[in-house]
């Protein structure tokens, strides 16, 4: 059947050119990306194929509800001026909350007390000479970053970046040299950044930098499950080498996405790891059982 006018010959072009021009990541529906998810797709990319192609939810385990207890429990003392004890008060009775459906939750909860206890004391100790950190906007608990992400030589072939950080300090004694910390809570003390921890501090840095029209110091400070030496601090140093390795990731996304709209058969084209964190704890094995069991 042909066109019955040029002005629609001209419409079903476009169409098909819309649809023959579409990048890897519209596609699959993709509309932006994170630090989290790019390093997923590096780490363990079956489940970021689970999460990302099949849209699949990980669920939390006792790890991830352990660091954002810590976090609510800073949060009180940072913004709130509460006091440290307060403070582990807050922390336990989020985690509380958050494990209600948790396994062995009793042995958990007697586990982590403790060190939730440290941690908390540990970052209020570290953070507290900073003074009060900016308020986030909107209510909300963590800072919003967003900026774009090129994957290709045209314009259009950028990607947004979505991400949380934890605390800045913009105003007051800090205005002329802004700080931004991110909070970890971990068992392991590194010496040097992670890549993927080196990717988010460089994005954060960048970000904020972007946006205040001034460089900014971006530092991590882990707190640790160890009494002895409890924390870390390392500082961003080599911010333009973690962005390219970033950009680079995201470039390999994108090429990937591209091979086929069929996701069952990118799904076939990906190695799995089931021994990766990633696969532990919330609903993980029930997930790795539905697709790759």
């Amino acid at each position: 059947m042909r066109p019955s006018s040029p002005i629609l010959a001209l419409f079903l072009v476009k169409v098909l050119n819309d649809m023959t021009n579409k990048n890897g990541f519209e596609t699959h529906g993709i509309e932006r990306v994170s630090c989290s998810n790019v390093a997923k797709f590096r780490q363990a990319p079956s489940a970021w194929a689970v999460s990302y192609l099949k849209k699949e939810r990980f669920t939390a385990g006792w790890a991830a509800w352990q660091g954002s207890a810590v976090e609510a429990g800073v949060d009180a003392g940072l913004y709130h001026a509460a006091r440290i004890d307060e403070c582990v008060e807050i922390a336990l009775k989020e985690l509380n909350e958050l494990s209600i459906f948790g396994n062995n939750k009793a042995v958990e909860m007697e586990k982590r007390t403790p060190i939730v206890t440290r941690m908390v004391t540990t970052a209020m100790e570290q953070l507290s000479p900073l003074g009060t950190p900016d308020i986030p906007v909107d209510g909300k608990r963590q800072h919003e970053i967003n900026i774009p992400v090129r994957f290709g030589p045209n314009e259009a072939d950028t990607i947004n970046c979505l991400g949380f950080l934890d605390y800045r300090w913009t105003e007051g004694r800090h205005k002329n040299n802004p700080l931004v910390v991110d909070l970890k809570t971990t068992s392991k003390s590194p010496s040097e950044f992670s890549l993927s921890h080196g990717i988010q501090a460089a994005v954060y840095e960048r970000a904020v930098s972007i946006e205040l029209k001034r460089p900014v110091e971006m530092k991590f400070l882990y707190v640790l499950t160890r009494q002895k030496d409890p924390f870390t601090w390392l500082t961003m140093e080599d911010g333009p080498f973690y962005l390219e390795s970033f950009k680079k990731t995201v470039v390999q996304m994108e090429a990937f996405l591209s091979l086929s709209d069929d996701t069952d058969k990118l799904m076939r084209a990906i190695p799995h790891d089931p021994d990766t964190f990633y696969w532990r704890g919330g609903n993980a094995e029930e997930l790795l059982q539905k697709y790759y069991s």
